[in-house]
């Protein structure tokens, strides 16, 4: 190595050091690539080449590398977290550190001997030390995987993209090809999880401040169990009232908030209710009322109007960011999986956690049989009665119901049509994984809907000792409500005042100011959707949730 290539790999690596000690360090020890050599442009810029299989390619232009790298950029004119495959000489890179809409770039590459080579002929000081720019050199591909997931915030970054140097990732097809399996993994995750925060992020965060008297009241506790039933709302659990009447008498009832109406239209009072869903809409489901000795099973995040229903309350947390903190900092809940996106789903995975060996599950049809969309007594029958006439009949509305998914796929199963839509059979996947994961034994009876796998045939798995689980309640508060309020309104005025780039910003605060800013993220995925056609920049949102949520605290702490 020449004098000069010896300067230009110490500024590098000083470089480097600043941002990532550990790959600085290794790039140090390693030996320059035997199957790297450089040669010059017509424009006279370094370019790496590549000895593969028996020739030498260029990994950029071998006239004009850097108007090719702003030809290239022109390709994808939208900034966001942007995921390079391929370092190259960087020439394709450079042009997206002059956007401001770029909020970070991770290049991937594989071959730290490649990295260094490069390192030794070209100075990429100002790439290197742009805060937006993190290297992924040699990481396997479930460790790319694992770190977007712990790295990328999409209400925060935007939206995330690969770009390709395709002369690179033509060299390791097959490693670029694990790594893209496991972003798209990553992607799929945090894309489902970022819709759900952008439709109830608000609503999550100011149903929590408004339940936290309530939940610092609540002392109903619910016992351990051995056999459970869940009853969901669909069509079939008509079909199946009777054997319900009949399984009752031997197995704890859960059912849950849509089915309950349904239910008690028959006589038949539950053990427990269970709601999940943060709007308002929920409390249409208890308008015949819900008897005042059946404990009421509500999410932190619940609509507020549903404490007011019953005295006996039971408040679990799930895994929205604030509830999170709540349980972590004020009082303990229990936790039951709202992942599923369902009520019926959470009703199960309560079933398990108070230790039913068996739970038999009725009404969950995730289909609309025949072009029915609920049983007789959920409460949009009494809802579409009051609307009924001559040009309007209650079957018409129904079918008017049914039909505003505009995804819906109609299945004709040879004695009657059934329909489908994306998000319900969604649903029904995310159950079928989680039954994988249950204890207990589940049994579904599923009249015209939509077949589950199940676990019929599982031995139930308990501890060694054979012991149920404890009881399902809360632990006890740390201090008053109001005093958890007011530190927490304080930790958020004492945040420092965020700057560009956001993830830079975030990971250099202590684990502390992390955990509050997390709370705020699901509310930041709200209001850039509601901004999605203005061009309000990423720290304007940002800055502007974070006072929104300083106000909101106030306002709650004060309230109440």
């Amino acid at each position: 190595m020449s004098s000069n290539d010896d300067a230009v790999l110490k500024r590098n690596i000083l470089a480097l050091s600043s941002h990532n000690t550990q790959l600085s360090v290794s790039v140090s020890e390693t030996a320059s690539s035997k199957n790297c050599s450089f040669q010059k442009s017509k424009k006279g810029e370094i370019i790496p080449v590549y000895s593969f299989q028996g020739r030498k390619m260029p990994l950029h232009s071998t006239f004009d590398p850097i108007r090719e790298g702003m030809r290239f950029s022109q390709n994808y004119p939208d900034g966001g977290y942007i995921v390079f495959f391929g370092f190259g000489g960087g020439y394709h890179i450079l042009p997206f550190l002059q956007r401001n809409e770029v909020s970070q770039i991770i290049i991937i590459d594989k071959g730290i001997d490649l990295f260094r080579s490069v390192l030794e002929k070209l100075d990429c000081k100002n790439l290197i030390l742009d805060p937006r720019v993190t290297f992924l050199i040699d990481y396997k591909p479930e460790e790319i995987r694992d770190y977007i997931l712990s790295h990328y915030f999409p209400a925060v970054n935007g939206n995330l993209q690969t770009i390709l140097l395709r002369s690179r990732v033509h060299i390791d097809q097959e490693y670029f090809a694990m790594v893209t399996e496991e972003i798209k993994k990553s992607i799929s995750t945090l894309s489902d999880d970022y819709t759900v925060q952008a439709h109830f992020g608000r609503k999550w965060f100011k149903n929590t401040l408004a339940n936290l008297k309530s939940a610092q009241e609540t002392t109903t506790t619910l016992p351990p169990i051995s056999r459970a039933i869940v009853t969901g709302a669909g069509p079939s659990l008509e079909v199946h009232i009777s054997e319900i009447k009949t399984e009752r008498l031997k197995a704890f009832l859960i059912a849950t908030d849509t089915s309950l109406p349904c239910l008690m239209q028959y006589g038949i009072i539950p053990d427990c209710v269970i709601s999940i869903d943060c709007q308002q809409v929920s409390y249409n489901h208890f308008l015949s009322g819900i008897p005042s000795h059946i404990p009421l099973i509500l999410d932190l995040a619940s609509p507020p109007d549903l404490t007011k229903l019953t005295k006996k309350l039971v408040f679990f947390s799930s895994g929205h960011p604030f509830s999170k903190y709540v349980n972590a900092h004020w009082r303990k809940f229990p936790f039951i999986d709202t992942s599923g996106g369902n009520v019926s789903h959470a009703a199960i995975s309560l079933a398990d956690i108070l230790g039913a060996r068996e739970t038999i599950l009725y009404g969950a049809d995730f289909s609309y049989p025949e072009g029915k969309s609920y049983a007789r007594g959920t409460y949009l029958y009494p809802y579409f009665q009051t609307r009924e006439n001559r040009v309007s009949s209650l079957e018409s509305q129904f079918f008017s119901f049914l039909l505003r998914n505009q995804n819906i796929v109609q299945e004709n199963t040879g004695s009657f049509i059934r329909y489908t839509t994306k998000p319900m059979i969604s649903y029904k996947e995310r159950l079928e994984n989680a039954v994988l994961h249950l204890k207990g034994r589940l049994i579904h009876k599923k009249g015209n809907g939509v077949s589950i796998k199940t676990n019929n045939n599982k031995k139930p798995v308990f501890s060694q000792t054979g012991s149920f689980p404890m009881l399902f309640a809360a632990g006890s508060p740390k201090h008053d409500w109001k005093y958890f309020l007011q530190k927490y309104e304080r930790d958020l005025k004492d945040l420092p005042d965020p700057v560009k780039p956001f993830t830079s910003y975030f990971f250099n605060l202590t684990a502390k100011q992390q955990d509050i800013w997390t709370t705020l993220f699901p509310a930041v995925a709200a209001f850039r959707q509601e901004q999605i056609n203005n061009s309000i920049e990423e720290m304007e949102i940002i800055k502007k949730v974070l006072e929104w949520s300083i106000n909101i605290v106030f306002h709650y702490r004060n309230k109440m």
